[in-house]
């Protein structure tokens, strides 16, 4: 309901309006327009600044650029009537915020303002007008009877089908398939630990092998595993495992991976046309003697252009020629001495860097001396394709139990090499959702060629129908955007929000996080954004209001209350209370099944609550977003 602005209101909207005039006068006529305006107290003197795109403190009143000015953070960290320091370049900055809003300029002139406690606005024309309270919090606290639940750490917690997976003979191999949170990994977790129980009242020795794809989901499985009483099963994401059982199987390789390679040399060595050149390098005269590999295997392989433009050619388009020339040259600098070794002469003291990194960090050699975790696999296929009846080719170790997470995002290559790493009689035990793939390099070969590719000649495969971990709304939506069909019904679960700029977004989720911190502090969020490279920029802008908000590498997730950033790769299989993709845009989500498959997957990471924020208009997945929350 809109009302007259108040006397005190007037007086407001009059002398912010006078401000923006006056730092017009002294910016750049294309310059972007101002969004907040702060009024601070220091040493018992008043002053005015405006947040801004750059800074301008010369001249009217000062702007300040929002992103890097330190004295800019403080509208991100203090309220009004709160005080603040600041350190910097050994000064101590100090006072107080006596008021504050965000803007919108439009056309030169204020169209609105919002304060703590109002939201005022002359948008479309006519005299300023009162429309009511500021808008809600982004991120809702949890009611107390929506806290949630204790995960199942009990077989009494399972469902019928659940449990019905899980106690299936020993020698069965299990298949469990179903939507995001479904309960997949817990199905799969509960299974290895009840046959690690049975062995161990039979005085059976049992060695269990769960893999991941992911270091998030390795370090939740182990807990999870550790709860159910199974801490010794071994948990490892694929590449550290490959890693290990490659260096034990053929000695001499590099223990230097690759840091540079391009995705396009990834999408060669994980496509199952490799399999074409595998074989005539296995039986080339030169090959090393017996079943086995070694390093220069690799460069017979990828240095050999022929050999690289048939594995295009068969790739049905998904190696392209210039993804040959790409392996080629990556390569090359894989084989090149690193600088250090081809100055073995020269003393080591004066090969030393000042920051401590070699020398070719950073540089086009930067991977001269390395090996791609994609290596692992063809160097495991290459040696067992040489193999001779009554010539045994090296294999991974040997396991009782192999647990195999989020599948689809495995190639064929690995999920061979995966299957050797099962003993004769042992337990297969496979789990994912095709639907939740987001490795565009994993060509996964659908899942009954998965089980082949691991070695199952039948199994067992259970369909989890219902859905514990979302809201019924962000299911609903969740599946609605992976079959191209757009937006869902309004629902309190979840909140489609398109920010006027990236700091009025960066500013609602640092207020919406505070409001949260206070009113529900075991609350998780996780800000999912598409690619790491926008989760480091979105994690910096955070940090600027709140020192506590953490960007997420390798998995290192605190699986406690707090705000943690990261992308859609590394939140797989994991859950949080609340979720926010604050970047649902075309740039990052455009028409397309891998752009609908990464916003399945980011959207059913939450709990409790989903917010979906852009700055530019809608992907084209959610349409109807407008309507949303």
């Amino acid at each position: 309901m809109t009302a007259a602005l108040s006397e005190e209101q007037l007086r407001l909207v009059e002398h912010v309006e006078r401000l923006v005039a006056s730092a017009a006068l002294t910016t750049p006529s294309d310059a972007p327009p101002p969004v907040a305006w702060m009024q601070v107290e220091t040493r018992g003197r008043v002053r005015d600044l405006l947040l801004g795109w750059r800074t301008e403190v010369e001249g009217g009143v000062p702007v300040l650029h929002w992103q890097t000015a330190p004295l800019a953070s403080v509208f991100f960290t203090t309220r009004e009537g709160e005080d603040y320091e600041l350190d910097v370049d050994g000064r101590t900055l100090e006072g107080t915020v006596r008021a504050r809003a965000l803007l919108d300029v439009s056309g030169g002139s204020l169209v609105e303002l919002l304060t703590a406690d109002a939201a005022l606005s002359r948008r479309g024309g006519g005299p300023w007008r009162r429309e009511g309270d500021p808008p809600p919090s982004l991120l809702q606290p949890r009611p107390v009877g929506a806290l949630r639940a204790p995960s199942p750490f009990t077989l009494d917690a399972l469902d019928a089908e659940q449990r019905r997976a899980v106690e299936l003979p020993r020698r069965r191999a299990l298949l469990v398939l179903g939507e995001a949170g479904c309960g997949k990994t817990t199905v799969a977790l509960h299974r290895v630990a009840a046959l690690q129980a049975r062995a161990e009242r039979s005085g059976r020795t049992f060695r269990g092998l769960v893999l991941v794809p992911v270091e998030g989901l390795q370090r939740l499985s182990t807990t999870l595993l550790e709860r159910l009483g199974a801490k010794d099963v071994e948990v490892k994401s694929y590449e550290r495992w490959a890693a290990v059982q490659a260096r034990r199987a053929f000695p001499g390789l590099p223990r230097r991976e690759s840091h540079g390679a391009l995705a396009a040399v990834t999408r060669l060595k994980r496509h199952p046309a490799l399999r074409q050149a595998l074989a005539e390098v296995a039986s080339r005269p030169e090959r090393p003697r017996g079943a086995t590999a070694n390093r220069e295997d690799l460069q017979h392989l990828f240095g050999d252009r022929l050999l690289m433009e048939r594995v295009a050619s068969s790739s049905r388009g998904a190696v392209s020629e210039r993804a040959v020339a790409q392996v080629l040259e990556h390569t090359n600098v894989q084989f090149t001495d690193t600088t250090e070794d081809s100055h073995r002469h020269v003393d080591a003291d004066r090969l030393a860097t000042v920051d401590g990194l070699r020398i070719d960090a950073g540089t086009p050699f930067e991977d001269a001396g390395a090996i791609d975790p994609e290596d692992y696999a063809v160097l495991f296929a290459l040696a067992e394709l040489r193999a001779t009846p009554g010539d045994q080719a090296p294999s991974p170790g040997a396991y009782d139990c192999v647990v195999l997470d989020e599948t689809q995002e495995f190639a064929p290559l690995e999920l061979a090499l995966i299957g050797r790493a099962l003993r004769p009689g042992g337990t297969l035990i496979v789990a994912g959702d095709e639907g939740q793939q987001v490795d565009p390099t994993a060509y996964f070969p659908g899942w009954d060629g998965a089980m082949r590719e691991l070695g199952a000649e039948s199994w067992e495969a259970v369909r989890l129908a219902v859905s514990y971990r979302c809201p019924p709304a962000v299911t609903a939506l969740a599946r609605a955007v992976l079959r191209g069909e757009g937006g869902a019904a309004p629902d309190a679960a979840v909140k489609a929000w398109r920010a006027r700029s990236l700091f009025h977004l960066v500013a609602a989720l640092l207020d919406g996080a505070r409001s949260l911190r206070e009113s529900d502090p075991e609350a998780s969020v996780a800000v999912v954004c598409r690619t790491p490279e926008s989760a480091a920029r979105m994690a910096a802008l955070l940090a600027r209001g709140d020192d506590r908000v953490r960007l997420v590498r390798g998995g290192d997730f605190s699986f406690a209350a707090g705000v943690e950033v990261s992308c859609v790769q590394e939140v797989k299989g994991l859950e949080f209370d609340h979720v926010v993709v604050p970047d649902c845009d075309l740039g990052a989500y455009p028409e397309g099944a891998e752009a609908r498959r990464a916003l399945y997957v980011a959207m059913t990471r939450a709990s409790y609550q989903l917010v979906l924020g852009t700055v530019a208009p809608w992907s084209p997945l959610l349409r109807g977003a407008e309507g949303m929350g």
